[in-house]
């Protein structure tokens, strides 16, 4: 199993793991393949994030099928903070997806280290990723990890099979990015 070690200045305001962290607090998150123990917290996550209009809704049996996708960041002590996955859409794209990170995580570098292990797997794939790309409503956070700005009719693959079933379909307010790892 590979294990990131990140340390990283956090936030923290809510209660995690029934414990109520205040103020600034030096957390070394971990991330780690995600686990069929995993799936409460992503479910939960995602359900979150879903019910504010983040993301689209993930059902259990999905996240089961696609487990293998996933990461997850979790702190020093097991306490999941976040997830993503790298969706294969063929031919050499890849799509950076369900990238959650738990409120109290929120702007402390968690998303971008996920983003960041997720481009290492693109890199170390065989045969190598061509395009590592993303819909997502924080373009900046992926801009500053070097992806640029994209039209979202680069990747029909993804508008067939995701954006169709999407109540903002016709009024999208998503920003596609790519990252090209062949030039």
């Amino acid at each position: 199993m590979n294990i990131l070690h990140i340390s990283a200045s956090v936030k923290t305001s809510g209660a995690a793991a029934g414990i109520i962290l205040m103020g600034m607090a030096q957390e070394s998150i971990i991330l780690v393949p995600a686990a069929e123990a995993d799936l409460p917290a992503m479910l939960s996550l995602f359900d979150d994030y879903a019910q504010r209009q983040l993301m689209l809704p993930r059902t259990e049996a999905d996240l089961r099928a696609n487990m293998g996708n996933f990461i997850v960041a979790k702190s020093a002590e097991g306490v999941f903070v976040g997830a993503a996955a790298l969706r294969p859409f063929g031919e050499g794209y890849y799509e950076v997806r369900s990238l959650a990170v738990a409120r109290g995580f929120i702007n402390a570098g968690v998303g971008s280290r996920l983003v960041e292990a997720l481009l290492a797997k693109a890199r170390a794939l065989e045969p190598p990723a061509r395009c590592v790309f993303a819909l997502t409503k924080r373009p900046n956070l992926f801009r500053r990890l070097g992806f640029r700005l994209a039209y979202r009719e680069r990747f029909p693959a993804k508008i067939w099979a995701d954006c169709r079933q999407c109540p903002k379909y016709e009024l999208c307010d998503e920003t596609a990015v790519e990252y090209r790892l062949d030039q």
